[in-house]
């Protein structure tokens, strides 16, 4: 994070992959739902909006596998900002999927409707 502050991006997106292959090596599933939302982060803000969303919606499915309500909301709310930008229904499709929903419920929530 300390890199993604001074804007040094590629070392952060580095220190980010390094500390996402740790996890995975260790199988903290968790803590991989964190990283994949720092990545997705990371690319929102290099306007890498494809690489955005499938971190964060990466996140979101680990996040609801841990039932963490509060980074549910974080992840949703990001990937809400994300779709306003790109407009990609994918991202909606996407949500509904993994909730179980339709893609008009998950609209509905994203756009505020």
């Amino acid at each position: 994070m300390v890199a993604e502050e001074l804007r040094e991006f590629e070392q952060a997106r580095n220190y980010y992959q390094q500390a996402l292959d740790i996890n995975i090596e260790f199988g903290d599933r968790y803590s991989c739902g964190s990283t994949y939302h720092q990545l997705g982060l990371l690319a929102e803000e290099l306007e890498d909006f494809s690489e955005a969303q499938v971190n964060l919606l990466q996140a979101l499915g680990i996040f609801a596998e841990f039932n963490d309500q509060y980074s549910l909301g974080i992840a949703l709310i990001n990937l809400a900002r994300i779709y306003e930008t790109t407009k990609d229904e994918s991202i909606l499709q996407a949500v509904a999927q993994l909730f179980g929903v339709t893609v008009e419920e998950v609209r509905g929530v994203m756009s505020n409707e």
